[in-house]
């Protein structure tokens, strides 16, 4: 197993969009997130991307997300893919509900309007959208509740007019631990299952604030920071990798 961390920046790319290019007509929906080419991805080589593995996202240094990925072929573990390109663009633009591909679930925007209120800048921008069909439908990146209450418990970061991309994007860290090759006895199906299985495992311990899925309801998130959270993580596929032989 090897794991990297590179900052956001290094990685991705944001483009300010003009707000009549802003989606379903919503202002803050104009951020066009983008991934970086290969070559320009700072120190990491074009191998540290790809394959299956465990990552998780921070916010401050402290820990937000846990997610899988399995390479890019789909119904099993490979060593093929991007895990930028197929998976942490769409975070940073749900996790701050600032991405123009964002979309949220009607039931979403009722929960957090009763919530927070209508005045609420989150809230009033989305009751105030143009196209409200548009801000239902698939864009390409789900704006869960949970990711939408932590981008409201921060909307003076993410919401003001003097927001700065660049600034909110230095904030975001990614750890990616990932295996380099088939351990003895596992093909894609059995190494696939290890990882979806300790990827669970690190969520219902850790309760992520911006998970949706295995997060035991009630659970406030444990407080984690970045430099243990690739520990974590290896220990995790460690302990799931041995049962094995």
């Amino acid at each position: 197993m090897i794991s990297i961390k590179p900052n956001a920046t290094e990685i991705i790319e944001i483009q300010i969009l003009e707000q009549n290019q802003a989606r379903a007509g919503v202002w803050f929906l104009n951020w066009k997130v983008t991934v970086k080419p290969l070559p320009k991805r700072g120190k990491n080589n074009n191998e540290s991307f790809k394959g299956p593995g465990i990552y998780a996202i921070s916010f401050d240094d402290h820990l937000i997300y846990v997610g899988s990925y399995l390479g890019s072929r789909g119904h099993s573990a490979d060593f093929s893919g991007d895990v930028v390109r197929d998976r942490w663009w769409t975070h940073i633009g749900a996790i701050t509900a600032r991405g123009s591909k964002v979309h949220i679930a009607k039931t979403s925007l009722k929960i957090l309007g009763a919530e927070l209120g209508a005045s609420h800048v989150m809230i009033n921008g989305f009751l105030n959208a143009t196209d409200k069909i548009r801000l239902h439908k698939d864009g390409g990146d789900l704006a869960t509740l949970r990711r939408l209450r932590f981008a409201a418990q921060r909307s003076d970061d993410f919401f003001s007019k003097n927001t700065n991309h660049e600034d909110i994007l230095k904030r975001f860290d990614f750890v990616y631990v990932r295996i380099e090759s088939f351990p003895i006895d596992e093909n894609g199906q059995s190494l696939m299952k290890k990882i979806e299985s300790s990827e669970i495992k690190l969520i219902e311990r850790l309760a992520p604030i911006c998970n949706a899925k295995h997060v035991i309801r009630g659970m406030a998130p444990v407080k984690t920071h970045i430099n243990d959270i690739a520990k974590l993580i290896k220990k995790e596929l460690n302990a799931a990798l041995k049962k094995s032989t």
